[in-house]
């Protein structure tokens, strides 16, 4: 007998992992505190109540890379499935926060009750690697530009404010957190961010971004901007940018 298809497609894309999850723990985190991370690693799994989280990885010599921002009813902390020790992952309240936690061994346990929850939990994972496997490629194939025009995409669309214009506003992300996020310096995001406003791009100040997205992401992917002031980011072109980099964030 031929497999019946049916029940595939009205199954929905993604299992709700929050029907599988019972009440647990809230703790509230100030603005800037640290809710794990190298010094006191992840033992719990973590799900955003309120707020915004900001989850990044830290190197021996104390760099930072900016993982991801998670918003409400988003789960972090996996890591805390690892027994591996120097676990580099550390995760930051953005705003004030209110986080929901499991201990893993409680998560354990509730896996092995509910099939559906690690069928919820593998696709978050899995939807997750296969993000970071496209930020992994615009690393290697992208200039710098491109990929703060990426970035900003990506993040007015997870976590802006849509407009009747088509375009997003969202929170005003610091210069140093979008440098985080694409591997470059503050000076370079400020010299790009400047230039994105110059072409019409975006708008910004000390209260909010205004991203016009498909004005921004026409622009990446067409020809190079005639106003493009770097068009590869190797050694010697970060040099001349920190060198052009005068301008500052505005107040």
């Amino acid at each position: 007998m031929a497999p019946s298809s049916a029940a595939p497609e009205n199954r929905p894309p993604f299992e709700d992992v929050l029907a599988h999850l019972p009440i647990s723990n809230t703790t509230e985190y100030r603005k800037g505190q640290i809710i794990y991370g190298p010094d006191q690693p992840s033992t719990d799994i973590y799900l955003v109540a309120s707020g915004k989280v900001k989850l990044s990885r830290i190197s021996e010599e104390g760099g930072e890379v900016l993982l991801e921002i998670m918003r409400t009813d988003e789960l972090f902390g996996q890591s805390g499935f690892l027994t591996v020790p120097n676990r580099s992952e550390q995760a930051t309240a953005l705003e004030n926060s209110k986080v929901m936690t499991w201990p893993i061994s409680a998560m354990e346990d509730l896996v092995a009750k509910r099939p559906r929850l690690a069928v919820a939990l593998l696709q978050i994972f899995a939807q997750r690697n296969a993000e970071f496997a496209l930020r992994i490629a615009s690393f290697s194939l992208d200039n710098i530009q491109r990929r703060l025009a990426r970035s900003l995409i990506h993040l007015c669309e997870r976590l802006g404010t849509p407009e009747e214009n088509g375009s997003f506003r969202m929170m005003p992300f610091t210069h140093e957190l979008l440098a985080q996020h694409i591997g470059t310096s503050r000076e370079i995001v400020t010299l790009y961010m400047n230039q994105f406003r110059k072409d019409g791009y975006l708008r910004y100040s000390r209260q909010e971004i205004t991203v016009y997205r498909d004005v921004l992401a026409a622009a990446i992917v067409g020809t190079t901007h005639s106003r493009t002031v770097i068009d590869r980011a190797d050694a010697q072109d970060t040099v001349e940018v920190k060198a052009a980099a005068t301008a500052t964030e505005p107040s």
